[in-house]
């Protein structure tokens, strides 16, 4: 939420050109629909290591991941009454860290290997909005939420080895967004849009060796990777709509 407040301002006074303030009968959308493109930002994601273990430690085992970038397109239609509106949107998001390590130890030596996690995931979700009425003239603040259903993909390196996808399986999640859009025209308008979701995937891989060597010395490597990924960070998403 203060992130929320501290962004607000910003995005209304950095709108370039603000046109003369229209009436209502002006910016409302002709046929009601609207088709937004954005660029969008996700702060972080996480790796549940071993979800089926047996094992309640290794269960609990995460992993942490940098955030990462994307892009969206977005169709929404008014439906019922002005206030209400349905869309469906895709997105494309991809997270790379490659500031991780990974401890392999053989007999009494121990080292520490850099390891680089890619994470991919497209997002198809189902939303309802709710547009405050009157809020002012040329902004617009809706509130909403919906479904989602999330396919993804993971890649591990370690020491240039990547493992190899076995299998995936998409998740499901609930959203819930907050969005503020600023009427330049009667159909373009500026889209700024906080979404707050937890996407899930499941992906089975595997590493196309048993191990490495370094100065004669032999590592074993983890051979199944069996993981959950939550791309559950805040979701920001900057973009133009046209609304038609």
């Amino acid at each position: 939420m203060k992130l929320f407040l501290i962004l607000f301002p910003m995005f209304v006074f950095l709108i370039p050109g603000i046109s003369n303030s229209q009436n209502k009968t002006e910016i409302t959308l002709g046929s009601g629909f609207s088709l937004r493109t954005s660029v969008n930002y996700v702060s972080s994601a996480t790796i549940q290591v071993d979800p089926f273990s047996q094992s309640l430690f290794e269960r609990n085992e995460f992993e942490e991941i940098s955030g990462g970038y994307g892009y969206g397109i977005l169709l929404r239609k008014k439906l019922f009454r002005d206030e209400l509106s349905f869309g469906i949107s895709a997105e494309y998001v991809s997270i790379l860290d490659e500031e991780l390590t990974e401890t392999f130890i053989s007999d009494s030596v121990t080292i520490k290997a850099r390891v680089k996690e890619e994470l991919t995931m497209i997002p198809i979700e189902v939303m309802g909005y709710f547009n405050i009425p009157d809020f002012t003239e040329d902004l617009k603040i809706y509130f909403g939420g919906g479904v989602g259903v999330y396919f993804g993909d993971r890649k591990r390196t370690v020491l240039n080895i990547q493992t190899k996808t076995i299998s995936k399986e998409p998740g499901f999640s609930f959203v819930v967004t907050s969005v503020m859009e600023y009427y330049f025209s009667r159909n373009i308008s500026g889209v700024f849009e906080v979404r707050f979701r937890q996407g899930e995937y499941k992906v089975r891989s595997e590493f196309p060796v048993q191990g490495f060597s370094i100065n004669g010395i032999s590592y074993e490597l983890k051979q199944n990777l069996n993981s959950k990924i939550f791309v559950d960070g805040l979701n920001l998403s900057l973009g133009v709509a046209y609304n038609f």
